[in-house]
Protein backbone atom coordinates (compact mmCIF):
# COMPACT_ATOMS: atom_id res chain seq x y z
CA UNK A 1 0.00 0.00 0.00
CA UNK A 2 1.29 3.30 -1.32
CA UNK A 3 1.45 5.83 1.96
CA UNK A 4 1.20 9.57 1.90
CA UNK A 5 2.82 11.75 4.15
CA UNK A 6 2.16 15.13 4.06
CA UNK A 7 5.01 17.42 4.95
CA UNK A 8 5.14 19.01 8.69
CA UNK A 9 2.44 17.46 9.81
CA UNK A 10 3.38 14.19 12.32
CA UNK A 11 0.83 11.52 11.01
CA UNK A 12 0.62 9.10 8.01
CA UNK A 13 -2.08 9.02 5.65
CA UNK A 14 -3.18 5.89 4.11
CA UNK A 15 -5.87 6.12 1.37
CA UNK A 16 -7.50 8.86 3.67
CA UNK A 17 -9.49 10.52 1.13
CA UNK A 18 -10.80 7.23 -0.10
CA UNK A 19 -11.71 6.32 3.74
CA UNK A 20 -13.49 9.27 4.18
CA UNK A 21 -15.19 8.57 1.04
CA UNK A 22 -16.62 5.27 2.59
CA UNK A 23 -17.56 6.90 5.66
CA UNK A 24 -19.51 9.29 3.90
CA UNK A 25 -21.57 6.13 2.50
CA UNK A 26 -21.38 4.41 6.01
CA UNK A 27 -23.52 7.36 7.45
CA UNK A 28 -26.03 7.59 4.70
CA UNK A 29 -26.09 3.43 5.21
CA UNK A 30 -26.70 3.71 8.69
CA UNK A 31 -29.12 6.78 9.08
CA UNK A 32 -27.75 7.38 11.86
CA UNK A 33 -28.90 11.39 11.86
CA UNK A 34 -25.55 12.90 12.02
CA UNK A 35 -24.12 15.63 10.05
CA UNK A 36 -23.19 14.29 6.69
CA UNK A 37 -19.16 14.54 5.93
CA UNK A 38 -18.63 15.74 2.75
CA UNK A 39 -16.91 13.34 0.58
CA UNK A 40 -13.83 14.12 -1.79
CA UNK A 41 -14.87 16.09 -4.70
CA UNK A 42 -13.74 14.67 -8.28
CA UNK A 43 -10.82 17.01 -8.65
CA UNK A 44 -9.91 16.29 -5.21
CA UNK A 45 -9.64 12.55 -6.15
CA UNK A 46 -7.92 13.21 -9.44
CA UNK A 47 -5.38 15.10 -7.61
CA UNK A 48 -4.76 11.72 -5.24
CA UNK A 49 -4.15 9.74 -8.48
CA UNK A 50 -1.89 12.21 -9.97
CA UNK A 51 0.24 12.46 -6.61
CA UNK A 52 0.73 8.51 -7.07
CA UNK A 53 1.75 8.85 -10.43
CA UNK A 54 4.53 11.40 -9.72
CA UNK A 55 5.52 9.98 -6.04
CA UNK A 56 8.07 7.45 -4.83
CA UNK A 57 9.15 6.01 -1.71
CA UNK A 58 11.69 3.83 -0.05
CA UNK A 59 12.38 2.68 3.12
CA UNK A 60 15.60 1.57 4.12
CA UNK A 61 16.41 -1.62 6.43
CA UNK A 62 17.40 1.04 9.08
CA UNK A 63 13.93 1.91 9.64
CA UNK A 64 14.63 5.78 7.82
CA UNK A 65 11.80 6.89 5.51
CA UNK A 66 12.46 8.83 2.30
CA UNK A 67 9.64 9.92 0.17
CA UNK A 68 10.39 12.51 -3.60
CA UNK A 69 7.05 14.12 -5.55
CA UNK A 70 8.20 14.82 -9.10
CA UNK A 71 6.81 18.09 -9.42
CA UNK A 72 5.66 17.84 -13.12
CA UNK A 73 3.65 21.04 -14.50
CA UNK A 74 0.62 18.63 -15.20
CA UNK A 75 0.87 17.93 -11.03
CA UNK A 76 1.03 21.58 -10.12
CA UNK A 77 -2.31 21.91 -12.28
CA UNK A 78 -3.83 18.95 -10.64
CA UNK A 79 -3.04 20.44 -7.17
CA UNK A 80 -4.46 23.91 -7.88
CA UNK A 81 -7.71 22.61 -9.29
CA UNK A 82 -7.89 19.77 -5.94
CA UNK A 83 -7.03 22.94 -4.00
CA UNK A 84 -9.30 25.79 -5.33
CA UNK A 85 -12.44 22.77 -5.24
CA UNK A 86 -11.94 22.51 -1.49
CA UNK A 87 -11.49 25.63 -0.67
CA UNK A 88 -14.75 26.39 -3.17
CA UNK A 89 -13.27 28.79 -5.27
CA UNK A 90 -14.87 30.31 -8.80
CA UNK A 91 -13.40 29.43 -12.14
CA UNK A 92 -12.20 32.61 -12.61
CA UNK A 93 -9.67 32.29 -9.16
CA UNK A 94 -8.27 28.92 -10.09
CA UNK A 95 -7.37 30.67 -13.08
CA UNK A 96 -5.76 33.36 -10.94
CA UNK A 97 -4.10 30.70 -8.72
CA UNK A 98 -2.16 29.37 -12.20
CA UNK A 99 -0.93 32.36 -13.19
CA UNK A 100 0.45 33.17 -9.84
CA UNK A 101 2.42 29.54 -9.98
CA UNK A 102 3.73 30.97 -13.62
CA UNK A 103 4.83 34.40 -11.98
CA UNK A 104 6.85 32.54 -9.27
CA UNK A 105 8.86 30.80 -11.88
CA UNK A 106 8.87 33.57 -14.44
CA UNK A 107 10.09 35.76 -11.45
CA UNK A 108 12.05 34.00 -9.56
CA UNK A 109 16.48 34.37 -8.96
CA UNK A 110 18.00 32.03 -10.67
CA UNK A 111 22.19 31.50 -10.19
CA UNK A 112 24.33 32.40 -12.37
CA UNK A 113 26.67 29.85 -12.05
CA UNK A 114 24.92 27.51 -14.25
CA UNK A 115 23.50 30.09 -16.52
CA UNK A 116 19.65 29.95 -15.16
CA UNK A 117 19.36 33.08 -14.70
CA UNK A 118 18.39 33.55 -18.28
CA UNK A 119 15.16 31.76 -16.68
CA UNK A 120 14.24 35.31 -15.29
CA UNK A 121 11.75 36.82 -17.44
CA UNK A 122 13.38 40.34 -16.69
CA UNK A 123 16.74 39.21 -18.00
CA UNK A 124 15.04 37.40 -21.25
CA UNK A 125 13.48 41.28 -21.82
CA UNK A 126 16.61 42.78 -21.47
CA UNK A 127 18.55 40.57 -23.61
CA UNK A 128 15.57 39.70 -26.66
CA UNK A 129 13.45 42.50 -26.31
CA UNK A 130 14.99 46.21 -25.17
CA UNK A 131 18.34 46.09 -24.02
CA UNK A 132 17.81 49.65 -23.00
CA UNK A 133 15.01 48.71 -20.62
CA UNK A 134 14.86 51.70 -18.38
CA UNK A 135 13.08 49.92 -14.64
CA UNK A 136 12.35 53.43 -13.06
CA UNK A 137 10.79 54.96 -15.92
CA UNK A 138 6.70 54.06 -15.56
CA UNK A 139 5.88 53.84 -19.16
CA UNK A 140 8.96 51.09 -20.18
CA UNK A 141 7.73 49.29 -16.96
CA UNK A 142 4.50 49.48 -17.76
CA UNK A 143 5.45 47.63 -21.50
CA UNK A 144 7.44 45.32 -19.93
CA UNK A 145 4.22 44.08 -17.83
CA UNK A 146 1.85 43.81 -20.80
CA UNK A 147 4.71 42.08 -22.27
CA UNK A 148 5.37 39.53 -19.47
CA UNK A 149 1.17 39.61 -19.10
CA UNK A 150 1.20 38.48 -22.61
CA UNK A 151 3.73 35.55 -21.91
CA UNK A 152 1.38 34.26 -19.11
CA UNK A 153 -1.55 34.40 -21.16
CA UNK A 154 0.14 32.46 -24.31
CA UNK A 155 0.72 29.74 -21.62
CA UNK A 156 -2.11 29.44 -19.50
CA UNK A 157 -3.79 28.91 -23.16
CA UNK A 158 -1.42 26.38 -23.83
CA UNK A 159 -2.57 24.77 -21.05
CA UNK A 160 -5.85 24.40 -21.35
CA UNK A 161 -6.19 24.16 -25.37
CA UNK A 162 -8.45 22.14 -25.66
CA UNK A 163 -7.42 19.53 -28.14
CA UNK A 164 -5.50 17.99 -25.80
CA UNK A 165 -6.00 16.77 -22.29
CA UNK A 166 -5.41 19.04 -19.58
CA UNK A 167 -2.94 16.86 -17.57
CA UNK A 168 -0.37 15.80 -20.28
CA UNK A 169 3.28 15.11 -20.19
CA UNK A 170 4.38 18.19 -22.98
CA UNK A 171 2.93 21.73 -22.85
CA UNK A 172 5.74 23.10 -24.32
CA UNK A 173 9.67 22.90 -24.12
CA UNK A 174 9.83 24.62 -20.68
CA UNK A 175 6.00 23.24 -18.99
CA UNK A 176 5.59 19.94 -19.87
CA UNK A 177 7.63 17.60 -17.66
CA UNK A 178 9.25 20.28 -15.82
CA UNK A 179 8.57 23.49 -14.42
CA UNK A 180 10.22 26.56 -16.60
CA UNK A 181 13.08 23.97 -17.38
CA UNK A 182 13.78 22.68 -14.04
CA UNK A 183 12.99 19.71 -12.35
CA UNK A 184 11.87 20.31 -9.30
CA UNK A 185 11.03 17.63 -6.23
CA UNK A 186 9.62 17.93 -2.59
CA UNK A 187 11.88 15.67 -0.54
CA UNK A 188 10.68 14.08 2.79
CA UNK A 189 12.68 12.38 4.70
CA UNK A 190 11.69 10.84 8.72
CA UNK A 191 13.79 8.82 11.54
CA UNK A 192 9.88 8.25 13.55
CA UNK A 193 10.82 4.51 12.79
CA UNK A 194 14.66 4.94 13.34
CA UNK A 195 16.93 4.74 15.91
CA UNK A 196 19.48 6.56 14.19
CA UNK A 197 19.29 10.70 13.76
CA UNK A 198 21.68 11.48 10.94
CA UNK A 199 23.60 14.39 9.77
CA UNK A 200 21.45 16.21 7.29
CA UNK A 201 23.01 19.25 7.21
CA UNK A 202 24.43 19.04 3.72
CA UNK A 203 21.26 16.83 2.46
CA UNK A 204 20.69 18.58 -0.39
CA UNK A 205 24.31 18.10 -1.63
CA UNK A 206 23.87 14.76 -1.15
CA UNK A 207 20.78 14.70 -3.76
CA UNK A 208 21.40 13.96 -7.35
CA UNK A 209 19.77 13.21 -10.20
CA UNK A 210 20.84 9.97 -12.31
CA UNK A 211 19.28 9.82 -16.10
CA UNK A 212 18.98 6.31 -17.63
CA UNK A 213 22.77 6.75 -19.31
CA UNK A 214 24.01 7.27 -15.77
CA UNK A 215 25.12 10.79 -15.87
CA UNK A 216 24.79 12.52 -12.31
CA UNK A 217 23.61 16.01 -12.12
CA UNK A 218 23.43 18.16 -8.55
CA UNK A 219 21.13 20.23 -7.47
CA UNK A 220 21.24 23.91 -8.23
CA UNK A 221 20.01 26.87 -6.28
CA UNK A 222 20.68 30.53 -5.28
CA UNK A 223 21.38 28.86 -1.50
CA UNK A 224 23.70 26.03 -2.85
CA UNK A 225 21.98 23.26 -3.17
CA UNK A 226 19.09 24.49 -2.50
CA UNK A 227 16.21 26.65 -4.52
CA UNK A 228 15.93 29.29 -1.93
CA UNK A 229 17.51 29.78 1.68
CA UNK A 230 13.74 28.52 3.37
CA UNK A 231 14.04 25.28 1.39
CA UNK A 232 17.17 24.09 3.71
CA UNK A 233 16.27 22.04 6.40
CA UNK A 234 15.96 23.51 9.82
CA UNK A 235 17.40 20.82 11.62
CA UNK A 236 21.25 19.92 11.07
CA UNK A 237 20.23 16.59 12.48
CA UNK A 238 17.34 14.87 11.36
CA UNK A 239 14.80 13.64 14.57
CA UNK A 240 11.74 13.18 13.36
CA UNK A 241 10.87 14.45 9.95
CA UNK A 242 12.10 17.11 7.56
CA UNK A 243 10.92 18.17 4.15
CA UNK A 244 13.59 20.06 1.41
CA UNK A 245 13.24 21.06 -2.49
CA UNK A 246 15.84 20.48 -5.11
CA UNK A 247 15.97 22.11 -8.55
CA UNK A 248 17.87 20.61 -11.66
CA UNK A 249 18.56 22.50 -14.92
CA UNK A 250 17.06 20.25 -17.63
CA UNK A 251 20.41 20.35 -19.47
CA UNK A 252 23.21 18.00 -19.75
CA UNK A 253 27.52 19.75 -19.72
CA UNK A 254 27.10 20.98 -22.93
CA UNK A 255 23.38 23.23 -22.23
CA UNK A 256 21.73 22.15 -25.06
CA UNK A 257 20.53 18.93 -24.74
CA UNK A 258 17.88 18.07 -22.24
CA UNK A 259 18.45 15.55 -19.51
CA UNK A 260 14.53 14.57 -19.87
CA UNK A 261 13.23 14.63 -23.01
CA UNK A 262 10.50 12.87 -25.34
CA UNK A 263 12.80 10.27 -25.59
CA UNK A 264 13.72 9.50 -22.19
CA UNK A 265 12.37 6.03 -20.30
CA UNK A 266 13.81 6.59 -17.29
CA UNK A 267 15.28 9.39 -14.41
CA UNK A 268 16.34 8.54 -10.56
CA UNK A 269 16.78 10.55 -7.66
CA UNK A 270 19.31 9.22 -5.46
CA UNK A 271 19.78 10.34 -1.86
CA UNK A 272 23.30 9.45 -0.76
CA UNK A 273 24.64 8.33 2.26
CA UNK A 274 21.78 8.96 4.47
CA UNK A 275 21.77 6.86 7.43
CA UNK A 276 23.35 3.43 7.10
CA UNK A 277 21.91 2.84 3.21
CA UNK A 278 25.49 4.00 1.06
CA UNK A 279 22.37 5.51 -1.60
CA UNK A 280 18.28 5.65 -1.86
CA UNK A 281 17.02 5.35 -5.28
CA UNK A 282 13.43 6.82 -6.37
CA UNK A 283 13.26 5.88 -9.75
CA UNK A 284 10.44 7.22 -12.24
CA UNK A 285 9.82 5.41 -15.43
CA UNK A 286 8.72 7.81 -18.34
CA UNK A 287 6.54 8.97 -19.89
CA UNK A 288 3.86 9.19 -16.75
CA UNK A 289 0.84 8.85 -17.69
CA UNK A 290 -1.62 11.03 -16.08
CA UNK A 291 -5.26 9.76 -15.88
CA UNK A 292 -7.90 12.46 -17.13
CA UNK A 293 -9.65 15.30 -15.72
CA UNK A 294 -13.25 15.33 -14.94
CA UNK A 295 -13.54 18.40 -16.36
CA UNK A 296 -11.97 21.84 -17.11
CA UNK A 297 -13.92 24.27 -14.51
CA UNK A 298 -15.03 23.80 -11.40
CA UNK A 299 -18.53 23.32 -11.70
CA UNK A 300 -19.23 19.64 -10.94
CA UNK A 301 -21.17 17.48 -8.65
CA UNK A 302 -19.13 16.26 -5.55
CA UNK A 303 -20.69 13.21 -6.11
CA UNK A 304 -20.05 12.47 -9.76
CA UNK A 305 -16.10 11.97 -9.48
CA UNK A 306 -15.75 10.86 -13.35
CA UNK A 307 -12.47 9.02 -12.54
CA UNK A 308 -11.70 5.48 -11.15
CA UNK A 309 -10.59 5.46 -7.63
CA UNK A 310 -7.33 3.31 -7.46
CA UNK A 311 -7.22 -0.13 -6.41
Amino acid sequence: MLTRRHPGVNVTIRWRRVLVLAAWVAALVSGCGREEEKPPGPFEVTEDIVWRVVNRSHTGADGIFAQATFRTFAYEVSRLYAEAEKAGLEHEQLQSRLRELVYAFIDGSYPMEDGTDINNLYFQYLIYVNDQFDLTNPLERAQFNVWRGEYVRRLLGIVSDRKYPLLRSTYDERWGRTCYSRLVFTVYISSQESELRPQIADIGARTCLIDEEGNRYLPSGTAGPYPYEFDRPEMDVLDGEVVYRVFFPNRRADRKTPIVSDESKKIELVIERLGSEPERRLTWNLPLQYPEMPGRRLNLSSLDTGVQLPK
